[in-house]
């Protein structure tokens, strides 16, 4: 089966929300993961319903609108700053036909306590139960994404799919990103717990050979181009059923510089040959 290859925003973070339709779409994606803070620069000239139309002439579906960052672990004024922004971010999804909104825990240097596990498990739990009614008005589904950060407060696909497995929402489910299952050191067997449907989105990039200690976001590339087994990982998620969207997500401030033009073109090349 032909894979559905998606292209998110972050890896051409200085060109617009336009250019990445227009650079994604020529260079063969099907998919665009929209940033927010870019929709944001284009509403200052632009209404939802003209971007909606411009996206639909270019030839490119939204695919998730990222994200809701930082969304749990919250006092009860920082809940209602979440929940406001959830809207805000579900009023764009629904505008714009893109049907899931990411979702991100927070990192725990940001508290000033540690909580204990089952904390972060039931506060998580509140959190994407409000915020799936949010976006349920809105026809937009959520997606949790752990971060394989040591710091993170979710940060494994196993303690993820705890939550969202006791949650048991059919609009509530997982993104996946590479990046993130390798550096949590969880083995590939993992995925054999994960019903496919549960998993809405696979994030792919590749990761530079650096130590788990002082890996960053910047680290990512292309695959191919570090030393992450992707095909390895590929194989098992089509395995276990999967069949919705693999689309490519560097935060590598290297791409930014480049024309945004050849960096999607590498990106597709390189992403088709990960099902070769």
């Amino acid at each position: 089966m032909t894979p559905k290859l998606g292209f998110n925003g972050a890896t051409t973070m200085k060109a617009s929300l336009i250019e990445d339709a227009e650079v994604s779409k020529k260079a063969g994606f099907e998919y665009l993961e929209l940033r927010d803070n870019k929709l944001e620069t284009l509403l200052k000239d632009k209404s939802l319903p003209e971007i909606r139309d411009i996206l639909q002439h270019i030839g490119i579906q939204p695919l998730a609108m990222n994200s809701l960052e930082r969304a749990t672990l919250h006092d009860r004024t920082g809940f209602q700053e979440v929940k406001n922004r959830a809207e805000k971010l579900c009023q764009y999804s629904s505008a714009l036909n893109c049907p899931i909104l990411i979702v991100v825990p927070t990192f725990l240097n940001d508290l000033t306590g540690k909580p204990d596990r089952q904390t972060i498990k039931q506060d998580a739990c509140l959190v994407l139960e409000e915020l799936e009614k949010i976006a349920r008005s809105h026809e937009v589904k959520i997606a949790f994404e752990f971060l394989g950060f040591a710091n993170t407060s979710v940060n494994s696909l196993s303690f993820a799919n705890e939550i969202v497995s006791e949650l048991n929402n059919p609009n509530i489910g997982l993104t996946i990103d590479t990046f993130h299952f390798f550096l949590s050191g969880e083995p590939l067997s993992v995925l054999d717990q994960i019903p496919s449907e549960r998993i809405f989105l696979v994030h792919i990039t590749d990761a530079e050979n650096v130590s788990k200690e002082t890996i960053q976001d910047k680290h990512r590339t292309v695959p191919g181009n570090g030393v992450l087994p992707l095909k390895d990982f590929v194989r098992k998620v089509q395995a276990i059923g999967y069949q919705g969207v693999y689309s490519i997500e560097l935060f590598n401030p290297t791409y930014w510089e480049w024309d945004p033009e050849e960096v999607a073109k590498l990106c597709y090349q390189r992403m088709k040959m990960l099902f070769e």
